[in-house]
């Protein structure tokens, strides 16, 4: 559906339905030609090409398109610093490793884990250099922050090189998923948790395979998972050290009150500290070994570089997340990217096609996913819509010169 000459550069249309394809429960073989006749008549008539990718959310989506990464721009910041001796001169880390030593106290060092076997290379690095004796008392708390279910087998595979090659350093002692350390977790749930590691009293699973595969098998997402103990000896004392492995920006500030509020009586006063990898929200300032990093090239980058501007169509709630993301991990007002919230209009035809024949910038991306549906039959009246505005927007193409490409990011 490209209507492009050589040499020349045309307004693109660029209509995204995320999600499209992967199937849920219950929605095997929904989509059929009699069911979006439009989008069926598209893929006969022009190039299409069925897509694999193996990510399954919307943001990760727009960071590979903007980044063209498919992961997390901290991995490669966390291996250069590591690689180059930075960490290892970091005062931060200093501090760190000094307290540790002088305390002879433990370490629960927070793992925040995804599918990606570079979070395994950068631990397995860093440990070489804090516990190059194997005498540290460290405890590898696991963190799971996917949101989907079919990651479980990568993620398994992570924690077993963990438990395997890492073993001569620490254990692991308890699995836990994102869910139950942000802030707007119940506070039964985050009392839970904070109980468990107080007294290491909740469900114990010494085979953490066992147990990720039956949450595997009733497809449930891994950060809701609840924690549970697979090694003891890791009830909190009142020198502890605790370093939060995070990756992305974060706000666990019940957690970490909930710590540092934990009394062990007027002879026994509370020291425990706290660390980040990178930046995270409390109250108070937490050391931060390393600093977020603006990504060398992204969509806005390029946009500059070619004099464009865009107009992103979208929910008005993944604004924030997708400005992120374009701009190349910051959260900027970019002048060249102008946002439009259609969270009443998704599907008024006229309104949207007024929109694109009045819009002076050259990428238009009009933002739909399919995430939100319980019911098949929801299912299909979305598709059925989204059918309709595809085939408005083709009809107008012919009379307003732009190029219309019908894609999805994951």
């Amino acid at each position: 559906m490209l209507k492009v000459e050589w040499g020349e550069i045309m307004r693109t249309v660029l209509f995204l339905i995320n999600g499209f394809g992967i199937e849920k429960n219950d929605s095997y073989s929904l989509y059929d030609a009699s069911l979006m006749p439009n989008f069926d008549m598209l893929t006969k008539k022009y190039i299409f090409s069925p897509i694999e990718s193996n990510v399954r959310n919307m943001y990760d989506g727009f960071r590979n398109m903007s980044l063209e990464t498919s992961e997390l721009y901290n991995y490669s910041v966390v291996s250069r610093e590591l690689e180059n001796g930075g960490i290892a001169q970091n005062s931060v880390y200093v501090n760190l490793e000094n307290e540790l030593r002088v305390r002879k106290s433990k370490l629960h060092l927070f793992c925040f884990i995804d599918s990606s076997m570079k979070i395994f290379e950068n631990l397995r690095a860093f440990l070489k250099i804090i516990n190059k004796e194997h005498d540290k008392k460290i405890f590898f708390h696991i963190v799971l922050t996917s949101s989907n279910y079919e990651d479980y087998p990568d993620i398994i595979d992570i924690i077993s090189k963990i438990n395997i090659e890492l073993g001569l350093d620490g254990k692991i002692g308890m699995i836990m998923g994102l869910g139950n350390l942000l802030n707007n977790v119940s506070q039964n749930d985050m009392n839970f948790l904070l109980r468990n590691m107080i007294s290491e009293l909740g469900e114990k699973w010494s085979s953490y395979k066992q147990k990720l595969e039956v949450d595997y098998g009733m497809k449930q997402s891994p950060m809701t998972a609840k924690p549970f103990v697979v090694n003891g000896g890791f009830s909190i004392a009142k020198d502890d050290l605790f370093l939060m492995w995070n990756y992305d920006s974060l706000d666990v500030s019940n957690f970490i009150s909930g710590i540092l509020n934990i009394n062990y009586g007027q002879d026994n006063i509370n020291k425990i500290l706290f660390y980040s990898m990178f930046p995270i929200t409390y109250k108070e300032s937490i050391p931060h070994i390393l600093n977020y990093e603006i990504a060398k090239r992204s969509l806005a980058m390029n946009m500059k570089g070619l004099g464009f501007k865009s107009l992103i169509l979208t929910s008005q709630k993944y604004v924030s997340g997708i400005n992120y993301y374009l701009n190349g991990l910051t959260a900027v007002n970019n002048p060249n990217i102008t946002y439009m919230g259609l969270d009443n209009n998704f599907y008024n035809i006229d309104s949207i096609i007024s929109i694109i024949n009045n819009s002076k910038e050259d990428l238009i991306v009009l933002n739909y996913e399919l995430a939100s549906y319980k019911m098949v039959s929801e299912m299909r009246e979305e598709l059925k819509n989204i059918d309709n505005v595809i085939g408005a927007i083709y009809a107008n193409m012919a009379k307003n010169e732009y190029c219309f490409i019908v894609s999805s990011l994951y």
